[in-house]
């Protein structure tokens, strides 16, 4: 009986030691999001008239407050600026490489990515994105090649078994002009709601492997919701998924899509890993749009509030948020007004000191109404007959999908959209410094699961950290 008892006791405990080292590391990445653009979202949230937020608070500025937070540096090997298979690599493999490499080391080593780390030890993995699968921040966990366009050996990378869920834009990278002509699939392409999108990018036989790979596939968001199983590959778009300002009604949204992969990951009693890019964020910070940029930081500050939750009741789970890197270089600056302007908002009541606009927080909801992204303005607006681009048109137009209703002098002083498009951009206080990438320090923050952190950091560096954490005790 002593030794029947001890055995249980044996059982029970190596049960309990089981259950504690069931960890959960959740990588969010803010594509793009450098500190003036997280200021952003906090501004918005704490000061528009409007803020959807009750208590003024963005679920990021929570997670900052509370969890462990430092400053990062991100410059890839002997250069300033990185771009995103660099910055890419950096956080999925912790090795130090060059630009345009993409899972490889400055040395050309091929390490395990934190990824294939946590899989090792019997966790599930997943990866999520609102850009193309086959892109540079997801491809990091799973490619190893020297130019992160190399999208022949990129793509079938991602079907190797190593993750389990897989969910995002991209078709193009898996289809080739023989796939798309060849009748044998064509019941496929008709499940497909934007296949007459497609642009195929692939020359190599991916389609078929990703059709033999195992994985239920999902093409839009009722086959996402209703798919079961510990496994899952989604594809929402030719190539990134649509964005939030303006989403097609087929697609899931980042939401969606990450809610989906924790509830299938986290099924796995070994715990999981999931990497979630905002990378519609970069695209529209490229492209110089505050509007749709704050529609994308909205939909990354819900994902945030949901994983947030999910760690809040769910013992050794670490979230991990942070940039890549700055795309843009966007900021609000003052201006000087000239007199006319200053007698027009000094009529209307807008503050104004030592005739200089500092721009008022009634700017935050102005921004908050825009209707769709300014590149499809402007080709929206441009497509008209050049009889029908008048300047009574143009105001009616940017005053409709910008909440901004510009003076026809101005207008006519302007003498293009495009250029009144920017005028009203100026009134809004936007700048911007470049369309590509700056060197700017950007944030990291650790809640959840404690770990030790300094407060000054290269990006590599949190590759490491998360490392500690999956190893520690197992």
């Amino acid at each position: 009986m002593k030794k029947f008892f001890a055995a249980v006791l044996i059982l029970l405990f190596a049960v309990c030691a089981f259950a504690a080292g069931k960890k959960n590391i959740i990588f969010v990445v803010a594509d793009g999001g450098g500190p003036a653009v997280t200021g952003f979202l906090m501004q918005y949230a704490k000061y528009a008239g409007r803020s959807p937020y009750a208590d003024k608070t963005s679920n990021l500025e929570k997670l900052f407050a509370v969890g462990k937070t430092g400053i990062v540096l991100n410059s890839p090997k002997d250069f300033l600026v990185t771009d995103s298979a660099a910055a890419g690599t950096h956080l999925a493999k912790g090795t130090l490489t060059y630009p345009e490499y993409l899972g490889l080391s400055a040395d050309g080593e091929n390490a395990d990515s934190l990824l294939k780390k946590a899989k090792k030890t019997g966790m599930a993995a997943g990866l999520v994105t609102d850009a193309f699968l086959s892109d540079a921040t997801p491809s990091a966990y799973t490619a190893a090649v020297e130019s992160r366009k190399d999208y022949d050996l990129i793509t079938p990378a991602l079907l190797s078994g190593s993750v389990d869920v897989l969910l995002g834009g991209g078709l193009n990278y898996f289809v080739s002009k023989q796939d798309l002509n060849n009748p044998v699939y064509s019941a496929i392409f008709k499940r497909i709601p934007f296949a007459g999108e497609l642009t195929p990018k692939s020359t190599d036989a991916v389609f078929e492997k990703l059709l033999t790979s195992g994985y239920p596939l999902a093409f839009d968001k009722t086959s996402l919701q209703s798919a079961r199983g510990s496994k899952l590959l989604g594809l929402f778009g030719a190539e990134d998924i649509q964005y939030t300002i303006n989403p097609a009604p087929y697609a899931p949204d980042l939401l969606d899509m990450t809610q989906k992969a924790v509830n299938i990951l986290s099924k796995n009693e070994n715990g999981f890993f999931l990497m979630v890019e905002a990378g519609a964020l970069d695209s529209v910070l490229h492209e110089n749009d505050q509007g749709a940029a704050l529609a994308e930081l909205l939909e990354l500050d819900k994902v945030l509030g949901y994983l947030k939750d999910f760690a809040d009741k769910t013992p050794d789970t670490l979230i991990i948020v942070t940039a890549d890197h700055d795309t843009g270089g966007f900021g609000f600056s003052y201006r000087k007004l000239s007199d006319e302007e200053l007698a027009q908002k000094q009529a209307e009541g807008y503050k104004t000191f030592g005739g200089k606009d500092y721009i008022s927080t009634e700017v935050l909801d102005i921004i908050a109404k825009q209707t769709k992204r300014q590149k499809e303005m402007k080709k929206e607006f441009l497509s008209r007959p050049q009889e029908e681009q008048t300047p009574q048109a143009v105001q009616a137009y940017l005053k409709e999908n910008m909440a901004y209703e510009l003076p026809l002098e101005v207008i006519e002083t302007a003498g293009s959209f495009e250029k009144s498009l920017k005028e009203v951009n100026k009134r809004l206080g936007i700048v911007w410094s470049t369309k590509t990438h700056t060197a700017s320090p950007i944030f990291v923050t650790f809640y959840g699961a404690s770990v030790s952190v300094p407060n000054i950091m290269h990006n590599t560096q949190i590759n490491k950290i998360a490392e500690d954490f999956l190893y520690d005790g197992k």
